[in-house]
């Protein structure tokens, strides 16, 4: 299948689009990790700096009301028995069971002691007051200097998990994109080589059936003749075969153009039958057309229409291993006319019913290959009802006939 380059665009906009919001994704998503991990940190220290202050000499520093963590809070304890906050900054027994408690908290980093004015309570905040302390007004604070680096380095697995997420979604959005230019490439190579082929086989299959009609206006003997009637026949088909794939490839292109106006459906498909009455008399086939009002109308393009019923019924014609009995109908439907083509053929199996409408595709059972045929009539006619914004749909049973029903939208 032919992806047009509107679609293959939007699938590479779609691709970068897709990695740009993954990453953007992941690096929001890193960035609220670090803050949590931040955050757990930061409570860490505070609950060991508050261990250390409520053991300090039995707890002299702490009043009835406790420690404050973060707020400077009032107290009622007795300050001339307590150090300043400054006096503790270097108290070894003090820094030792600091030091203690950050270990148990699983934070061996160095760590420093400041003293700041007692401030209003601050989320997080690594400081804690002192009611009982001399200097009641300050508050004992903490820093790390190496702080970012700890809460990074907790981050390490998910820093390598996230890089190769990314990397992993990167390679495979880029190999996928390179399998679809490849594709494409190659498509485009096939596309060209068989539409190349077709216009160099016009050329001397046109010759060819000019010399066939020469050789009979010349010699008048030959009119009749069996062989120059199976060359003057095949010629045609390979024609037909040529037109074909060069009509498919001007609709991938999207170079054609439809010629819509209003179309009689009644006489377009007796239009249809004359044109095959010579391989209806040769099948011995008994083709019934309903009867259908003069007044029904579709906005269409009648020689492409006419196209799409003579390879339906040609179809009909060729896949019946008895005598074909082919009933063509008309009937009203919500979306205008549903032109309807019922035949006693062999009949298709159902898993393959889609399969029939793809370019040089043919349904695969019983002698079905023994028609000829390069599987694109029916590709011709699901694309020329589509751009008549029309659908056709199949309903088959092997051995029992097909249906097949083409819808197309009314005049008004």
């Amino acid at each position: 299948m032919k992806l047009p380059q509107g679609k293959i665009s939007g699938i590479l906009i779609g691709s970068a689009l897709a990695v740009l919001g993954l990453v953007a994704f992941q690096i929001s998503w890193m960035r609220y990790s670090q803050r949590l991990s931040e955050e757990i940190f930061n409570q860490r220290v505070s609950m060991a700096l508050c261990s250390a202050v409520e053991n300090y000499k039995g707890g002299i520093l702490c009043s009835s009301s406790g420690c404050s963590i973060g707020s400077a809070g009032s107290s009622g304890g007795s300050a001339s028995a307590s150090p300043s906050v400054n006096e503790l900054r270097h108290d070894s027994a003090f820094n030792a069971d600091l030091r203690k408690a950050l270990d148990f908290y699983q934070i061996k980093l160095d760590y420093q002691l400041d003293t700041t004015e007692a401030q209003p309570a601050q989320e997080n905040c690594c400081a804690i007051s002192l009611p009982a302390a001399a200097d009641a007004d300050v508050q004992l604070s903490m820093s790390f200097p190496d702080k970012d680096s700890f809460v990074l380095g907790g981050m390490n697995i998910m820093v390598v998990a996230t890089v190769l997420i990314l990397l992993f979604t990167i390679a495979v959005l880029l190999m996928a994109n390179w399998s679809l230019f490849k594709q494409k490439r190659l498509l485009q190579t096939n596309v060209d080589f068989f539409n190349n082929m077709a216009h160099e086989f016009r050329t001397p299959l046109t010759n060819m059936g000019l010399a066939v009609n020469m050789v009979a206006r010349k010699h008048p003997e030959l009119k009749e003749s069996p062989l120059l009637g199976i060359l003057k026949k095949e010629n045609e088909r390979l024609m037909e075969e040529v037109d074909r794939i060069l009509h498919l490839a001007s609709l991938d292109k999207g170079d054609h153009l439809i010629k819509k106006a209003p179309v009689p459906i009644k006489k377009m498909l007796q239009s249809v039958l004359a044109d095959m009455a010579i391989a209806i008399t040769e099948r011995k086939a008994i083709v019934r057309l309903n009867d259908i009002p003069e007044s029904w109308q579709i906005n269409g393009d009648a020689i492409h229409l006419e196209k799409v019923f003579r390879n339906l019924l040609d179809n009909a014609l060729k896949y019946s291993q008895l005598e074909p009995e082919i009933t063509i109908s008309v009937s009203e439907d919500p979306k205008g006319y549903l032109i309807s083509f019922q035949d006693n053929g062999i009949g298709i199996p159902p898993s393959q019913c889609d399969l029939i409408f793809k370019k040089f595709q043919r349904a695969t059972h019983s002698d079905i290959h023994d028609q000829k045929g390069f599987g694109l009539g029916l590709a011709y006619v699901k694309s020329i009802v589509e751009l008549h914004r029309g659908s056709i749909r199949v309903k088959s049973e092997v051995n029992k006939g097909s249906r097949f029903d083409v819808c197309l939208p009314a005049l008004n």
